[in-house]
């Protein structure tokens, strides 16, 4: 056997598998070659204030959303086929690490970790049947004592800069590892990083210069100017001037994969009805896209805030099903 970045024998039976599912999306690649992919989610919650709900509130607190999320590891490693040998990762990275300084927060207790069975696939069939649920308990827990302690803490939340620089260590290698069998099958396994991030979408605790900041006065001013142009493509309008825009980051984001959770409009009543008129939400999704795909971000999704928790798992899955 040819191997390239050597992965255990013990899965290259999932492959043949793969290969005559004809649901999966390798059958458009040649008879004998196959692509596996994992997943290395990395749950990013912006703490500032906006998770009081008392000043923001919306249907559903994140610390639910997290926990029935991780509750769903053992299903999500079955995703797009996937039937053994599965290197998922999950883990809560946070905007601001200065929260880890002076608490006693684990980061170990909020990551769930499928690739260091690698190597032993026993000892991860095992840890699914006897250890996992322990495990996603322990790290439910540990993300609520994270949100109380940030309500009680207020830091902010540098998102610009996060993805600018913070997200580095989080990231695993993305490049394919190429395995060719002793039956002239090639199997190119690869890891996509997914950053969840949690976020009202308004940036105002960065940077105070141009280009770091979508606070509501400049939402104002794109909402104004967009209605004095009497143009109809609200997108088009906001990414033809670059004054609206957000800097693209020094950092090229081309493998990282961006899902943008419980966006919670303010241009909305009580009772969900539009004050205004492109409503906030809908000039923060255009300007949020430009720049992370200008960053090189390949796939970037943004969602408001989700009326029920199977509702932001469907929307999550489907998206990881896309990649």
């Amino acid at each position: 056997m040819k191997v390239t970045n050597i992965l255990p024998l013990a899965i290259l039976p999932f492959f043949v598998a793969c290969m005559n599912d004809g649901s999966s999306k390798e059958e458009e690649l040649p008879n004998n070659q196959v692509t596996l992919k994992d997943y290395n989610i990395i749950i990013a919650p912006d703490l500032s204030n906006r998770i009081n709900m008392a000043l923001y509130p919306k249907p559903i607190h994140d610390t639910v959303l997290i926990s029935n999320l991780i509750a769903h590891s053992s299903d999500l490693l079955t995703l797009n086929t996937r039937r053994s040998g599965q290197a998922d990762i999950y883990k809560i990275d946070f905007i601001n690490r200065g929260i880890l300084n002076g608490t006693s927060f684990e980061p170990k207790k909020m990551t769930i970790d499928f690739n260091r069975f690698e190597n032993n696939q026993m000892d991860r069939v095992k840890y699914i049947r006897q250890g996992l649920k322990s495990d996603e308990q322990q790290f439910s827990d540990e993300v609520k004592r994270v949100y109380d302690y940030s309500l009680k803490n207020q830091t902010g939340a540098d998102v610009w800069n996060y993805f600018n620089e913070t997200v580095k260590t989080s990231l695993v290698d993305a490049s394919p590892k190429r395995i060719q069998s002793d039956n002239n099958i090639l199997v190119d396994k690869k890891n996509n990083n997914v950053v969840l991030l949690f976020t009202d979408g308004y940036l105002e605790n960065a940077n105070k210069g141009k280009g770091y900041r979508l606070d509501p006065a400049l939402i104002a001013k794109i909402r104004q100017d967009f209605k004095a142009s009497r143009k109809s493509d609200l997108a088009a309008f906001i990414k033809a001037d670059s004054a609206y825009a957000l800097n693209k980051t020094d950092f090229n984001l081309k493998d990282v994969n961006i899902f943008i959770a419980e966006l919670v409009d303010r241009s909305l009543d009580k009772y969900g009805v539009a004050k205004e008129q492109p409503t906030d939400f809908q000039i923060i999704k255009v300007v949020w896209e430009k720049w992370l795909k200008d960053s090189g971000s390949p796939n970037v999704k943004v969602v408001q805030a989700v009326n029920t928790e199977q509702e932001f798992y469907r929307e999550f899955e489907q998206f990881l099903k896309t990649l």
